[in-house]
């Protein structure tokens, strides 16, 4: 079975990475997979340090007539049997190639409200979807349940366990063995809800200094958001105990080296991709009451829930974990044992792979 998937996205975040690696495991377990994206686009060229079958194409006008034709050609001379769209411009650039018999899934990984349905309708032969609650938004909107599969996030448990090595950050840092660790993992950007991450922070080390903050991921485009929050650090005069580290590979280190995950989204999430790697390292997380998140973190199960927007809130779980040791062994047991479940990145791959091969 051949697959094409395409992605018009210019950036590098969860669901580009997801993307890349379901080509990689598609491409080392019998198929053939291409991925198709834009030569000066992040996932093209991280993708392609990471050995995907990356294709360059300009995928960033949703109706030009030749790119279409482009990517049909592309499919016959690749006998490809399915394509795998990402995006809102590449899925209508396929449209081309599905209403000349190619079945197209489009996937949807983020809960940004729908404006196109007719394309979801009527432009696709099936859905796949990141989260029950994107499926929830899709059948308010008429469409056949039938139509809708959710595989959410999957992790890999042998990158992501609690024996990774996380000791030669504490000495880059400069974190003491008793130093709490207090991690916030993501592309900074508005919807991810950093700034209030930073606010519970400031909230904290007010009459707590023992405890380090981590901002791991860069800004977007023009980085103000990221500037901005750098600007605050220094003006709360916390810059010894709050890090933005900027793009690092070593996420599972970061992870393991946290006592409390935060995802503090205020819109636009699915499930992250970070709750299934904290699970996986037994590692407590913090979750606003976002999209799909409470699928997957229950509050006092397997973690702790808490409102968007809202920092005083965010800054009082933080505490209660750190406080309540017998508490966070619970919810990381809890989250652990759901992660070893059904949580691992080949389960979801098993499950999408079955969705293929059913067209």
């Amino acid at each position: 079975m051949n697959i094409l998937h395409t992605e018009s996205s210019m950036n590098w975040g969860g669901q580009e990475f997801r993307t890349v690696l379901e080509n990689l495991y598609l491409n080392q377990h019998g198929y053939q997979s291409w991925l198709l994206c834009h030569s000066d686009s992040q996932i093209y060229k991280k993708g392609k340090l990471l050995g995907a079958n990356v294709v360059a194409m300009d995928l960033t006008c949703s109706w030009r007539i030749d790119t279409a034709m482009r990517i049909f050609f592309f499919c016959k001379k690749n006998s490809i049997s399915l394509i795998n769209s990402h995006g809102s411009k590449d899925s209508s650039l396929c449209l081309m190639s599905y209403f000349l018999g190619i079945p197209l899934i489009r996937s949807r990984q983020i809960t940004n409200p729908i404006r196109k349905f007719f394309s979801y309708m009527h432009g696709c032969t099936h859905i796949m979807v990141a989260a029950h609650a994107i499926k929830n938004s899709l059948l308010k909107a008429g469409i056949n349940e039938n139509k809708i599969t959710v595989i959410g996030e999957g992790v890999d448990l042998n990158q992501f366990n609690p024996a990774v090595d996380s000791t030669y950050l504490k000495a880059e840092f400069g974190i003491a063995d008793d130093d709490g660790v207090v991690v916030n993992i993501g592309m900074i950007r508005e919807d991810k809800g950093q700034i209030y991450f930073l606010e519970a922070a400031r909230i904290i080390l007010a009459h707590k200094k023992s405890i380090k903050f981590f901002i791991v991921g860069e800004g977007t485009g023009n980085k103000k958001l990221e500037q901005q929050l750098r600007a605050l650090i220094k003006q709360y005069g916390i810059e010894k105990n709050v890090f933005i580290t900027g793009y690092r590979e070593d996420i599972a280190a970061f992870t393991h080296l946290a006592n409390v995950i935060v995802v503090a989204s205020i819109s636009t999430e699915a499930q992250s991709r970070v709750v299934p790697q904290a699970f996986a390292t037994r590692r407590t997380v913090v979750s606003t009451d976002i999209g799909g998140l409470t699928e997957l973190v229950k509050d006092g199960l397997t973690g702790l829930v808490i409102p968007p927007r809202n920092a005083a809130a965010m800054a009082t779980a933080i505490s209660r974990i750190l406080e309540d040791k017998q508490l966070r062994q619970k919810l990381e047991n809890n989250a652990f044992e759901l992660a070893e479940r059904s949580l691992s990145f080949d389960t979801m791959m098993k499950r999408t792979i079955e969705l293929y091969e059913s067209f």
